[in-house]
């Protein structure tokens, strides 16, 4: 056992992206041992917790939210143990040594609420990959089903990812000897048809298991087996509701996933005769179009979903699409590339990357890309990444000159350049395409223990710990009257906003959040709800900072705006205290009238401050936090316009709650 009443209690830290991702990674940890966490005095930004089940506790638990910030570099330290790729998941949990010098990577947690971005659903699979190198357990904790809803957020359809994600965490736990799984739950805003199409495959319970199994350094029971039947299942759902047959169907799955070899594999897929094919949407130069039609001219075959950018070459075809290739670009391409190709040791994939926005930034999923392809096939098979988007020239130059530079310096040419063996660039934007870069691709594979020194304290504080601390003050249980309608710091997911109707407890939630609303509106970081002396409620809606100066000139009136305009929209879903969400199906919700206020948060440097972004920024009120030491408390100075002086008294109410550990002043 993890702790008990006569021997020492285990400590545990928890990395994440932000303060929201910790506390759902350690709320998961708590309810995988039917415990409760309870927090203990400790910094505000640094919050500690003790998870707590029959009056023995457990764990003791820190959250260190933000990757990066606490003197250690996850991304870094499974880099040095062999992962090909600088990731990050959205949690990690170590175990503390006894002597508090060392931390152990234990567990990483994935929680996505957002919907799958059609395809694209596999940008994620670059950090799963990078854990499962390593060896330490990656569970992915996603959301099914879930609805699109159309730009007047009005629902469209429910969106699926391509089976081929899910089964890829499959093939990855077989290849890395990991457990790597995905991990179903129903989305907030699914249907009940849709919950119930899917009930089989929601893995929450087994997942709970498989946690407690790891933190407790035990063998896992059948929840392993299971969540494994229960992601093969998914995958032959989610293939047979396609319209087309594009995909592997049924027990084809299970056929695949029993295969060991990347030539067993590539056989198989072979006999299948999956034809794949690739239409692009995107402006190309006209050798690209004739390499994509030299490609298609050799047979490429399917990897299991046939209108993913992925296809394979099979072994007798390669030799044959190497004279195509020489013929086609002529001494434009190196021999030494084109001899590569023709190489007859190992079937050949082929990653069909398009990298970059049309103004040069890049296409964030595509990372997964490659990352895809090696978690289906390991490390055993080629892969052929040709890159074809609008990158800004100056990339092209680093490529051309200095690739693992830029390989280091962009997370997109990682993926590509440390998991391919070769790279053909021909794109609209690189003045020299074609570009070919052959890669002797390192495979080290360190599977010892990732230890590494314990994280410290920060001292360089940041807008993170400004919202760890904003929301810690909003969510305590004791304050009645308030309710944490939106949290999104750094890295969050803009996964909904929620209204509670003090009265009745019911709560609305609008999904799927834009980016802005309407005309002349910003999404806003926090938005708090509180009950006002009139029976109105009270919306007010936070953008934090790292300074004062970082808030942009009225955006107090944008945040009022997208506020607004959200909820004069139907909100997607509802429930009450004890049923489940349920879709939302009138036009109106019954809730008092609503006042909305806006305010500002940041690092406190002077009282200049708060009174000049209040007036810039036409805020109500203005935060600002003055960090101390971890011995000494946080200081939350408050100005507030006339607009929002009853304000005051509730949030020094709330103040109190943290024992003396965050003070206020209030100018």
């Amino acid at each position: 056992m993890p702790g008990n009443k006569q021997g020492p209690v285990a400590s545990l830290r928890i990395h994440g992206d932000n303060i929201i991702e910790c506390e759902r990674a350690l709320l998961l940890i708590a309810d995988s041992f039917s415990a409760s966490a309870q927090r203990v005095a400790s910094p505000p930004y640094l919050p500690s917790y003790e998870i707590r089940c029959n009056e023995e506790t457990l764990f003791t638990v820190e959250l260190f939210s933000g990757h990066g910030r606490w003197g250690i570099n996850t991304q870094d330290i499974l880099q040095d143990h062999g992962a090909p790729l600088r990731e990050a998941a959205d949690a990690v949990v170590t175990r503390v040594s006894d002597d508090g010098r060392q931390e152990e990577l234990v567990l990483a947690f994935e929680f996505c609420s957002a919907l799958p971005a059609g395809n694209n659903a596999w940008q994620r699979n670059g950090r799963a990959l990078a854990y499962a190198t390593v060896g330490v357990p990656y569970l992915y904790f996603a959301e099914i089903g879930g609805v699109e809803l159309d730009e007047n957020r009005i629902i469209k359809a429910p969106r699926f990812p391509n089976p081929i994600v899910s089964f890829s965490y499959l093939t990855a736990s077989r290849l890395f000897n990991v457990m790597c799984l995905p991990i179903y739950l129903p989305s907030l805003s699914s249907s009940e048809d849709i919950r119930a199409q899917f009930r089989e495959v929601f893995g929450l319970g087994e997942g709970q298991r498989l946690v407690r199994c790891i933190l407790e350094n035990t063998s896992p029971d059948d929840s392993y087996e299971k969540l494994t039947r229960k992601a093969l299942t998914i995958t032959e759902i989610l293939a047979a509701q396609r319209q087309s047959i594009d995909t592997l169907r049924g027990k084809q799955w299970a056929e695949f996933l029993n295969l060991d070899t990347a030539d067993q594999k590539a056989s198989w897929l072979e006999q299948k005769r999956m034809e794949w094919s690739k239409t692009i949407a995107i402006r190309t130069t006209e050798t690209f179009q004739g390499l994509l039609r030299l490609i298609q001219e050799v047979g490429p075959v399917s990897v299991g979903a046939n209108n993913i950018p992925l296809c394979l070459i099979p072994h007798r075809a390669r030799e044959v699409l190497s004279s195509s290739i020489s013929a086609f670009y002529g001494d434009l391409i190196a021999v030494e590339f084109i001899e590569w190709v023709a190489s007859p040791n190992s079937p050949l994939v082929v990653a069909w990357v398009t990298g970059f926005k049309p103004s040069g930034e890049d296409s964030r999923p595509d990372r997964g890309l490659v990352p895809l392809a090696r978690m289906l096939f390991g490390n055993e098979i080629d892969i052929l990444s040709i890159v074809y988007g609008p990158a800004k020239p100056a990339m092209w130059n680093m490529f051309a000159n200095l690739p693992r530079q830029l390989a280091r310096q962009n997370g997109l040419w990682e993926a590509i350049i440390n998991l391919s063996d070769a790279v053909l660039v021909d794109s609209t934007t690189a003045p020299n395409s074609p570009l070919s870069l052959l890669i002797h691709r390192e495979r080290p594979r360190v599977r010892d223990k990732v230890k590494f020194p314990s994280a410290t304290p920060t001292t360089v504080f940041s807008e993170q710990d400004v919202d760890t601390i904003l929301h810690l003050l909003f969510t305590q249980p004791e304050a009645a009257g308030v309710f944490e309608a939106m949290c999104n710091p750094p890295g969050g997911d803009w996964s909904g906003l929620s209204i509670l109707d003090f009265e009745t407890g019911q709560v609305f939630r609008w999904t799927s959040l834009p980016r802005v609303s309407g005309v002349g509106g910003k999404r806003p970081d926090h938005v708090v709800q509180i009950s006002s002396v009139n029976g109105h409620l009270i919306l007010l809606a936070i953008e934090s900072k790292n300074r004062a100066s970082d808030l942009k000139p009225n955006v107090g009136l944008r945040l009022k705006t997208y506020i607004r305009q959200l909820i004069e929209t139907p909100p997607t879903i509802a429930k009450t205290s004890d049923t489940p969400w349920i879709l939302w199906q009138g036009d109106e919700i019954p809730l008092p009238a609503v006042s909305f206020m806006s305010g500002g948060a940041f690092c406190w440097r002077e009282l200049e401050d708060l009174e000049s972004s209040i007036t810039r920024g036409q805020l109500d009120v203005a935060f600002a936090v003055e960090f101390s030491s971890v011995e000494q408390s946080a200081l939350l100075h408050v100005k507030a316009a006339s607009s929002a002086q009853f304000l005051l008294p509730k949030i020094n109410d709330l103040v109190q709650q943290f024992g003396g550990r965050l003070e206020i002043q209030i100018h």
